[in-house]
């Protein structure tokens, strides 16, 4: 061994990008697409849904965001701490997943989309799975940071799964196309 340290140079700025855009943007996304927020002021569609029995009260997602956001950012740093940015699969896949993350309540609160907000956490789950896989093989404990991420969502795709089954009739009523350039073009 050369005793050269291979970590890239410990960056607070860094950390603090990637801690800006999880818990920024999941802050902005909560406020923006909670009832009263901006993307829906009047819009009480999802209190009016049939819920099943072991649904979280509404108090519980915004701590459990606000954790698993932190875990997320510290992983994505523990991760560019030992390859920067220098290998693109690990950051296309965390990338993707992040985007699937932001979209899922823009689809499921805003668009009024069961079955597309299935389809995007399912997309989402499996993402996190490669994410996890691909960077475990960099830092280890990078990857186990997302387990916790892991099992949240996917008792969030049960839960999605279970609403879309007992609300049979709840996206049919309004169709929103969300655009690239965050224009929504909305169906009554």
């Amino acid at each position: 061994s050369s005793g050269i340290n291979a970590e890239w140079p410990l960056r607070p700025g860094v950390f603090a990008g990637f801690l800006i855009l999880m818990e920024g943007v999941g802050a902005l996304m909560g406020m923006m697409t909670a009832p009263g927020g901006a993307m829906r002021p009047d819009d009480d569609w999802f209190d009016n849904l049939v819920k099943p029995s072991w649904n979280p009260p509404n108090w519980v997602f915004g701590p459990v965001w606000t954790l698993l956001y932190f875990m997320i950012a510290l992983s994505a740093f523990k991760v560019y701490r030992k390859i920067g940015f220098s290998q693109a699969l690990p950051w296309m896949v965390f990338f993707i997943q992040i985007t699937l993350n932001f979209a899922w309540p823009l689809i499921f609160f805003v668009g009024h989309q069961l079955l597309g907000g299935l389809i995007d956490i399912l997309l989402m789950l499996v993402f996190i799975i490669l994410n996890i896989s691909v960077f475990i093989p960099v830092e280890k404990s990078a990857g186990l940071l997302l387990l916790p991420y892991l099992a949240w969502v996917t008792f969030a795709t049960y839960l999605n799964y279970t609403l879309w089954r007992l609300n049979p009739d709840a996206s049919t009523s309004h169709l929103c196309y969300i655009f690239s350039d965050n224009v929504f073009l909305c169906n009554n």
